[in-house]
């Protein structure tokens, strides 16, 4: 419960006084202990800063031909953001069909994915997920797909993923333990003071969820750890793609021209009637 510091004002003199003072200390005291204590942390999201908002898309139970491409649906949530759509695939789950409707169900990396995306050219190797149905991809053969994509490995990759973000990249994580490797996006993280990381805000293909989760960082061995769910899995690759060249609006400004359109619409037929 806090302290109303309205609700003595209807004191009067020394007494209103000394009870303000003491609600002003209190408060004060209370950001020197949280502070010091370091329970704030602060939030970056990339959406907030570059528009558009998170994209999840999901395996499905009753679909057996996306069980190893944890890959293609990340690789798709950041197409989906980053405005790479076409007219026929424009969400994340169409994308993210368009990509088990032409890829082999097996494991591969998001860079192969848009690359083909891009310029319809196929992963370098044939010993793991590759295009085996033709027809798909080559949607922007005009641009050069490495002006867009980033990449790290090794080292401290949250600082990475740090600048990534910032510089208006769509991100994707490849983790790996005990032998077995998994693929997940990345939209935000905290940290108690710049550099310290405290989580990762992700999407993952195989939760069975629609939206964000949270998992603690932890840093060990020199290498970045997911904690809670995926505790145990280690970050060992970031890839990113840069959004398409079209701006990609916040959605609260989708919203605010919707209502503002509907302003001006109901003040034209006020016009039209003789009222301001």
């Amino acid at each position: 419960m806090g302290v109303d510091l309205k609700a003595q004002v209807f004191f009067t003199g020394g007494a209103c006084t000394m009870r303000r003072f003491l609600g002003y200390l209190v408060a004060v005291l209370l950001v020197v202990v949280i502070g010091a204590s370091g329970a704030v942390a602060d939030t970056f999201f990339l959406y907030d800063q570059y528009g558009g908002t998170w994209q999840d898309a999901n395996k499905s139970v009753a679909n057996s031909e996306d069980d190893l491409m944890c890959w293609a649906a990340a690789a798709s949530n950041i197409l989906a953001w980053g405005h790479w759509e076409t007219d026929t695939y424009n969400t994340t789950d169409l994308i993210f069909q368009h990509f088990q409707d032409h890829w082999t169900d097996a494991g591969g990396w998001m860079s192969w994915g848009w690359k083909w995306w891009f310029d319809g050219s196929p992963p370098p190797t044939s010993a793991y997920s590759y295009p085996d149905v033709p027809g798909g991809g080559n949607f922007y053969p005009t641009l050069n797909f490495n002006d867009y994509y980033a990449s790290s490995t090794g080292g401290n990759l949250m600082s990475a993923i740090d600048t990534l973000l910032h510089q208006g990249k769509g991100v994707t994580l490849g983790l790996i333990k005990n032998g077995g490797s998994h693929a997940v996006t990345v939209w935000g993280y905290t940290f108690s003071t710049p550099g310290s990381y405290t989580s990762l805000y992700l999407t993952d293909a195989d939760d069975g969820y629609l939206g964000l989760r949270e998992y603690p960082l932890i840093w060990q061995e020199d290498a970045w750890y997911l904690g809670g769910g995926y505790s145990g899995w280690q970050i060992i690759t970031v890839q990113a793609l840069g959004s398409s060249p079209a701006p990609i609006p916040p959605s609260w400004l989708l919203l605010g021209t919707g209502v503002f359109s509907l302003f001006l619409l109901g003040r034209r037929r006020r016009l039209q009637k003789g009222n301001p």
